[in-house]
């Protein structure tokens, strides 16, 4: 029975954010406050935690999660400057050449998954303040943008953290990354289709006509060839996972640009598009201009690059320093190496190549004013979760399922995993405690931990990602959209849900095989 009560305290906080969302239509902020607040609750009450410790925790737990908060903000920053300085505009006239004007769902597509793919390699944060504005560019609704955006990154999400070192799951489990690779590639796979097909419905396009069948299938297989590729082929490469599949897509588009007749009928106008007046054909960039677009981006990449050498990463490794307090594990932090510092430099190198006039302090304060919501759902999101890790409530969670022996944990601890992750508000924390709880799970029930590992790199980063408060508040910023927190919950829920149900399916299936 007290277990029972446990589990169900357990819950409540995660219960709250659902019920926030759905039943109350709260903002992300305000559905992450009162969750938090109900953990107090029970924090206070139950686990008879003294005052000062609660806060104490709370604390530390935003400390914790400080490389969220430097990626929100400079992802922000970023945006802005690449808006500003023109170099937005030009990067998708680039990026819409490869195919016909009026193909907006090619156009999309060519956006997300090309441009995403090469610069989600490296910098996950720094796809969405290209892709979101992008798309509005491109004449979507700015709700319709933001869902099927979240919808569509939740496949690429696993495996932006999975290759980026340090990989916090090798970290807490000493795992080789090749291994944890192998299990999450199979496990995300079902990802790819839902997410693509996810993102086109929720643009509004019409599923079952020739050219979007045409698109959906190619680009849905052109990633998953590169995640076979990459994971299970050659795992030590998987950096080259979603480089792969953007380089298969950008083939696939190019011959189909070319292959489309001109001029070709326009399309329906779908309910997630504006109405747009006829629009004029757009000057030709010069090779010169479109490089100054890419530039920064191209700088960002090489930057993170470098940061893999041998000699750069043990110069940068001198750079990290240890922060603790109240009792708890040391914390190590290294701004140098984190995705916020690329993205900072990536947004900095955005003025030295502008084409029109740009003022840094305007978009500093632009940015700075768009974050704070992010920011502070993220605060509040942060000193939840670590209440949670403090009095053992998520390492309960895991206990109960493990006594339920190997088939129940294969199939309801990604679930788990999943709103772990979406508690959580920032994937790599989740990883590193969810990854950690592995290890004592592993022999109990005889499944090979890089298995487990892997499957808790997906559930935990991809499903929830579009249901987490942060992205939801993060999104909405770089949209300039305000209130629409609930109808981005409700709207990408079910998709999430089929996100989650698929990708079960694989990753029970892979621990069946793994006996």
């Amino acid at each position: 029975m007290k277990i029972a009560l446990e589990v169900i305290m357990a819950l409540l906080p995660i219960a709250a954010l659902f019920v926030g969302f759905l039943a109350f239509r709260l903002s992300a902020f305000m559905a992450s406050f009162y969750a938090w607040v109900l953990e107090l609750v029970v924090v206070l009450a139950y686990y008879q935690q003294p005052p000062l410790r609660v806060v104490e925790a709370s604390l530390w737990g935003v400390i914790t999660i400080w490389s969220g908060f430097l990626v929100l903000y400079t992802g922000q920053i970023f945006g802005q400057a690449y808006r500003s300085s023109g170099l937005l505009a030009v990067l998708l006239h680039s990026v819409g050449s490869l195919v016909p004007a009026h193909d907006k769902l090619a156009q999309a597509l060519a956006l997300v998954v090309v441009i995403g793919g090469f610069i989600g390699a490296f910098n996950g944060f720094a796809v969405y303040p290209v892709a979101i504005p992008g798309l509005i560019e491109l004449g979507f609704d700015s709700v319709a943008t933001i869902t099927s955006f979240l919808v569509y990154f939740a496949w690429p999400q696993p495996f932006v953290s999975l290759f980026i070192v340090p990989n916090i799951s090798n970290v807490a489990t000493h795992v080789p990354i090749p291994d944890i690779a192998r299990a999450a590639g199979i496990a995300g796979i079902p990802l790819v289709f839902v997410s693509i097909l996810g993102f086109i419905k929720l643009l509004g396009f019409r599923f079952f006509t020739a050219r979007t069948q045409f698109l959906y299938w190619s680009m849905s297989l052109s990633n998953v060839a590169a995640l076979i590729i990459f994971t299970q082929i050659w795992p030590q490469y998987g950096i080259l996972s979603l480089i792969g599949g953007a380089a298969i897509s950008l083939v696939v588009l190019y011959v189909y640009g070319r292959a489309s007749p001109m001029p070709a009928p326009r399309q329906t106008r779908t309910a997630g598009e504006t109405p747009q007046p006829a629009a004029t054909p757009a000057p030709a960039h010069s090779a010169g201009t479109q490089l100054r677009a890419y530039a920064p981006l191209l700088l960002g990449v090489v930057l993170v690059l470098a940061t893999m050498l041998p000699g750069a990463k043990k110069a940068l490794e001198h750079l990290a320093f240890s922060v603790s307090a109240w009792g708890y594990k040391p914390l190590s932090i290294n701004i140098f190496t984190s995705a916020g510092f690329f993205v900072l430099i990536t947004a900095l190198a955005c003025y030295p190549f502008a084409l029109q006039r740009v003022s840094v302090a305007k978009d500093l304060w632009a940015g700075t004013k768009r974050s704070r919501s992010s920011l502070s759902t993220l605060a509040v999101g942060s000193a939840l979760v670590y209440l949670l890790v403090d009095t053992g409530q998520i390492q309960l969670l895991a206990r109960v399922l493990s006594d339920g022996g190997r088939d129940v944990y294969a199939w309801l601890s990604p679930t788990m995993e999943s709103l772990g992750g979406m508690a959580f508000g920032q994937g790599l924390p989740a990883d590193f405690l969810l990854a950690s709880m592995q290890v004592p799970v592993a022999p109990l029930l005889g499944i090979p931990l890089a298995v487990l590992v892997g499957i808790v790199t997906v559930m935990s980063e991809g499903p929830p990602n579009p249901l987490k408060p942060t992205q939801i508040a993060y999104t909405q910023s770089l949209a300039n959209v305000t209130g629409k927190d609930g109808e981005i919950f409700r709207t990408t829920l079910k998709w999430q849900v089929l996100s989650l149900i698929a990708a079960t399916i694989f990753a029970a299936l892979l621990v069946y095989l793994s006996r």
